[in-house]
């Protein structure tokens, strides 16, 4: 069978009180209709109806997903109702041979593939499949006070192509709040499956608080470690988290910045990317004597790139000799600026190496680092 998914999201949100839409609104990186195409399983579909005003397509456009399924994707203009918005979506679809059609509104960005699939399921057995989830408050008729039981009805909502389209024309000069309403109005049953309580939908500013408590934010970690030898024919050039101490300078193919050398690693570790070697080669002339800060904002842009951001960022430089404690404050700044993060979340620690080895006869420093990064969910 061939399905297809309509998107709805050329609403303006009134109700939502921001200048942008709310399904255009965003929540860190991502806007909320960008929550729910990034997880969506687009398999199952043959086309997906994007029922979007021209000024809001170029942000769809940009989502990463969108690439993966854009052949499938035909736009439709949005009515001056949700009603007539669906009406000239499924249009859209009037001339190819659908079977089943689910209809979404693009303010739920949470719906999973689980409720999606299930609904495809039934549909093989009849011609209507509405989500719905029982209110959990207790709720009365005020006039009788009577107890009555309320069930909220979601989306996606999924029907056989002929019938909803059909619902469509023969009650298009009447107003209903849902496509459901439709086939009640053809006295036709509903056919009910559970939903999804996580499956929220985007109202007003208020439901933002709930929605970011049900995101589920990734956190990653990384390590990184450098370590190069004192030039002990020099007595200054030492660089230690970008900030120039007066001592011995150490020995490499940039200017040796152990330190953020070390803070380069973590977050290539991280984010997966291989390490520093491999991005910045030492035996590329361009990297000759370079300031490790341009490593730096290479991570940067890579962070944001991937839409992940440092949620805290240890480090700790191995040395008998500078005093490192008197630099550490500086050093923290200097980080904080080069990344863009708060110097709350840095950790900058000094040890020996108990006059042990190669660091501890005074032939070297090194660093090790830890990071954590997270998507911006909360941030």
């Amino acid at each position: 069978m061939q399905n297809a998914l309509v998107i709805l999201a050329g609403g303006n949100g009134k109700r939502f009180r921001q200048k942008i839409p709310k399904q255009f609104f965003k929540i860190g990186n991502q806007t909320i209709i960008d929550i729910f195409l990034s997880n969506l399983d687009d398999k199952p579909f043959k086309y997906i109806v994007l029922s979007i005003n021209k000024n809001y397509r170029n942000i769809i456009k940009n989502n990463k997903k969108y690439n993966s399924f854009k052949n499938k994707v035909i736009f439709s203009t949005p009515g001056r109702t949700r009603q007539k918005s669906s009406f000239n979506a499924l249009k859209k679809l009037e001339k190819i041979n659908i079977q089943n059609v689910l209809i979404h509104d693009g303010a739920r960005p949470l719906c999973s593939n689980k409720l999606i699939n299930n609904i495809l399921l039934n549909l093989n057995k009849k011609n209507n499949c509405i989500p719905y989830v029982n209110s959990n408050d207790r709720q009365i008729i005020n006039s009788k006070n009577k107890d009555v039981k309320v069930s909220n009805l979601q989306t996606p909502q999924g029907f056989k192509f002929k019938l909803i389209f059909n619902a469509h024309k023969k009650f298009k000069s009447k107003k209903f709040s849902d496509d459901s309403s439709l086939i009640q109005e053809l006295n036709s049953k509903l056919n009910l499956i559970k939903g999804e309580i996580t499956n929220v939908k985007i109202t007003y500013p208020e439901d933002l608080i709930y929605l970011k408590l049900l995101l589920k934010p990734t956190f990653k970690t990384g390590i990184g470690y450098d370590i190069h030898r004192i030039d002990k024919k020099t007595k200054t050039g030492l660089r230690l988290c970008g900030i120039k101490i007066p001592f011995s300078k150490l020995v490499g193919h940039s200017d040796a910045d152990v330190g953020l050398h070390a803070i380069c690693d973590s977050i290539f570790g991280a984010l997966s990317m291989r390490d520093i070697g491999y991005h910045f080669p030492n035996n590329n002339k361009k990297w000759k004597n370079a300031n490790s800060s341009k490593f730096i904002y290479f991570c940067k842009e890579l962070l944001k790139k991937e839409n992940f951001i440092i949620t805290n960022l240890d480090i700790n430089i191995i040395a008998e000799k500078p005093n490192i404690s008197r630099y550490v404050n500086k050093m923290k700044k200097n980080v904080s600026k080069l990344l863009s993060i708060n110097s709350n979340i840095i950790s900058i620690k000094a040890t020996t190496n108990e006059k042990i080895g190669f660091i501890g006869n005074g032939e070297g420093i090194a660093a090790e680092a830890i990071v954590q990064i997270s998507n911006e969910i909360f941030y």
